[in-house]
């Protein structure tokens, strides 16, 4: 491989960094189209080659589909593939990341309320296992994201809603993803601790433990507007 070479690899890795993080927050929206690879080569200073690899680099994960004769578009994200460890991680943008945690905050506020009224002392034991194993992740101060997911579900299992474990099953790929994500701002974040993360989940277990469906309901909403705030607040910087 020659120098010229390993330096045209470099600028195509940072075009398509450039180019996901338009998509990312949400300055391309799925389903637009991009502008020509002429226009994107003077937007960036770069050459077309440049962009041809930054794009196919694109499309071979799946972020966007090159109609030849027409241009290159940006596909609408499929959550179901979220999470494939047989291929690169998909970004998500900022619109999706919204419209996911309006999904979190309908499915899982009211989890958390039907887990205060229904949960088994088995049900509970699960919740309280996953919040010990957060727990343990903050004190190494590990991103600890699986930990996250567990007590979701969990808290999910605990409402004994068939339909609703179902859904959140569905999700649980999704969710791992976006939690490192969030717990990774977190964590670099000069105002929040992971132990500040821990606490609100704390407080969702507690309200569960004693019944409280009001303040298990709160607790939850609480905590995924935080999370959501973090998150969004680090995808602009």
């Amino acid at each position: 491989m020659t120098f010229e070479q390993i330096e045209s690899k470099k600028i195509s890795e940072i075009v398509r960094e450039q180019i996901e993080d338009m998509i990312k927050r949400g300055e391309v929206q799925p389903g637009a189209k991009l502008e020509s690879v002429v226009e994107l080569s003077e937007q960036f200073q770069v050459s077309r080659s440049a962009v041809r690899e930054a794009l196919s680099a694109l499309r071979a994960v799946g972020m966007v589909t090159i109609k030849q004769g027409e241009g290159t578009f940006v596909n609408t994200y499929d959550f179901s593939h979220m999470f494939d460890p047989m291929r690169p991680e998909r970004i998500i943008s900022k619109k999706e990341m919204l419209e996911l945690f309006e999904i979190r905050k309908i499915m899982e506020v009211g989890a958390a309320e039907l887990a205060a009224e229904k949960r088994t002392p088995a049900s509970l034991h699960a919740v309280k296992n996953a919040l010990l194993e957060m727990k343990e992740a903050s004190i190494k101060n590990n991103v600890g994201e699986s930990a996250d997911v567990t007590f979701h579900v969990a808290i999910a299992e605990a409402s004994q809603n068939g339909l609703l474990i179902d859904m959140m099953n569905q999700l649980s790929d999704t969710l791992r993803k976006t939690m490192f994500e969030s717990r990774r701002v977190w964590l670099f974040s000069e105002k929040r601790t992971l132990e500040r993360l821990y606490e609100e989940h704390e407080r969702i277990y507690e309200a569960i433990e004693k019944q409280d469906a009001p303040q298990a309901r709160k607790a939850m909403l609480e905590h995924l507007t935080n999370v959501e705030q973090t998150l969004i607040t680090g995808m602009e910087k």
